[in-house]
């Protein structure tokens, strides 16, 4: 196993390289003998910053948590190499085409302008990101396992989250007017049954159509204000005329749900998940660890100092 160094003015990072007439180029760090430059750091620093007039907090705690994420980078991608963890062309194609998607139009060029990147260096970036998942999904999930004892031990210590809150099924009827909603609320309580027709021919909402069903609701979602009143009413009652940015409700409740606690095997699924996604987490926490413990990495700590967005 070899020490991580960690000081200023180290070896080879205090060497020729880090004293180039050219600061960009300077090197601030040699992990296993691969160079991070200056130049690195400050871009990685300068979009951290993005849209902030000044840096805030400690320029001195920046500089460290970008280096520190170049460094779990380039740790990765040298055990991926090792490991001969390869990703296709393909896949990196794939990935630059969803990413083009989600910003149309000129707004794609606009964000490579705005992270200072070319078409090229956002594909090598999305290379090294895919290699990395990779290198996990490869090396390091294949091992984890969430077992029985464990998710029933999380329902256990975790029973209050399992709580399905109360519910009801509501319908509503939504006209434009108070006095439209006030002549319907009349009709209706003299023909009742007639609720579902009435809101397929005359509710400007979108679930007229089907009868103003609205489905089962819970407590505090959607407009609270105007919704939870809701949870008052006796089922099959109508409602008063209830207004909302959206117009004016009548409502009636059709079914109810009483809070009630969920099963184990309803939630079996979602704890595994949790579980999972929590192993995962810690799993390339400890797996970044282990590198970084058997690698040399050397920080020429006066080099880092002069770095600025």
């Amino acid at each position: 196993m070899v020490a991580v160094v960690l000081a200023a003015g180290c070896g080879r990072c205090g060497g020729a390289a880090s004293r180039t007439a050219d600061p960009a180029t300077r090197t601030v760090a040699l992990v296993h003998g691969e160079p991070i430059t200056a130049e690195a750091v400050r871009r990685e620093l300068a979009q951290s910053f993005e849209g902030s007039a000044t840096m805030v907090g400690d320029p001195a705690i920046a500089r460290r948590r970008v280096l520190d994420d170049l460094v779990d980078r380039a740790l990765l991608l040298q055990e991926a190499r090792a490991r001969s963890i390869v990703v296709g062309e393909d896949q990196v194609e794939r990935a630059f085409l969803r990413v083009r998607s989600e910003y149309p139009g000129s707004h794609f060029d606009d964000l490579l302008a705005k992270e200072r990147l070319s078409q090229s260096e956002l594909r090598a970036r999305l290379k090294e990101q895919l290699t990395i998942e990779k290198l996990f999904h490869d090396e390091v999930f294949p091992q984890l396992r969430v077992t029985d004892a464990e998710v029933e031990r999380h329902y256990t210590e975790h029973v209050a989250e399992f709580q399905a809150p109360e519910t009801v099924r509501v319908s509503q009827i939504v006209l434009a007017t108070r006095d439209e909603a006030v002549q319907l609320r009349e009709r209706l309580r003299r023909e009742p049954q007639s609720f579902a027709d009435l809101a397929r021919r005359l509710s400007i909402a979108p679930e007229g159509r089907s009868g103003g069903d609205l489905g089962y609701i819970v407590r505090g979602g959607g407009f609270p204000e105007v919704f939870d009143l809701c949870f008052s009413l006796p089922r099959n009652v109508l409602s008063d005329v209830t207004p909302s940015p959206y117009g004016f409700h009548l409502f009636k409740v059709t079914d109810r749900k009483p809070a009630q606690r969920q099963t184990l095997e309803q939630v079996r699924g979602q704890i595994l998940e949790r579980l999972a996604r929590e192993k995962r987490a810690r799993a390339q926490v400890d797996y970044l660890a282990t590198l970084r413990k058997r690698t040399a990495i050397e920080v020429d700590e006066r080099a880092l100092a002069t770095v600025t967005p």
